[in-house]
């Protein structure tokens, strides 16, 4: 590359009869010489600016590439989120649907014991009113063997009250015993 310098120093031989005027080829290198040298000057000035560029580019493209791996671990991340969030609902449905299945099952348990304990009721209650039934019949045939003079036999009397006291009790796996001071019995013979 020529530079300013060797367009200045650079010498012509003059020859007498067919040579240049050695002023004007002087003031003609002196010119293409500062053009030169501004034309390196500017060339230092775009290359100083074309670094500072690079330098730039650089600069974004390591950036760009942080922001590539940042939005790639925002993403593993958001699969991941979305993956434990999946498996925590999942686990959450199947404890909850174990959860309704036991308090179905508890339900249907509470519901054939108190259909159970139903059962018992009317066989208890059907008991009381065939107990209550011969009593009643029991107690008019009393009435009639008295309205015809007769006497009645206490110890049907007593029988029929203590199988009422016993009926009276329902849904108990026991019947209560008989209480003589909690029953009153009566006796027709002597209250006529």
């Amino acid at each position: 590359m020529i530079t300013p310098q060797d367009i200045r120093t650079k010498g012509f031989e003059t020859v007498l009869f067919k040579g240049y005027d050695v002023g004007a080829v002087d003031d003609y290198m002196e010119t293409l010489a500062n053009e030169v040298s501004a034309m390196q000057t500017e060339i230092m000035t775009l290359k100083t600016k074309m670094k500072i560029l690079v330098d730039k580019i650089e600069e974004y493209r390591s950036n760009q590439d942080a922001i590539s791996l940042t939005m790639l671990q925002a993403q593993q991340i958001s699969a991941q989120t979305e993956s434990d969030a999946r498996a925590r609902a999942a686990s959450i449905i199947a404890e909850a649907e174990a959860k309704a299945i036991s308090a179905i099952s508890g339900i249907d348990e509470r519901i054939a014991l108190e259909e159970a304990r139903l059962q018992e009721a009317k066989i208890s209650s059907a008991k009381f009113f065939d107990s209550v039934r011969t009593l009643c019949k029991g107690q008019l045939e009393n009435l009639d063997a008295l309205s015809m003079g007769a006497r009645p036999a206490r110890s049907s009397v007593v029988d029929d009250a203590m199988r009422i006291q016993a009926a009276e009790i329902i849904g108990s796996a026991a019947p209560a015993s008989f209480d003589s001071e909690s029953t009153h019995v009566f006796n027709f013979a002597k209250d006529l």
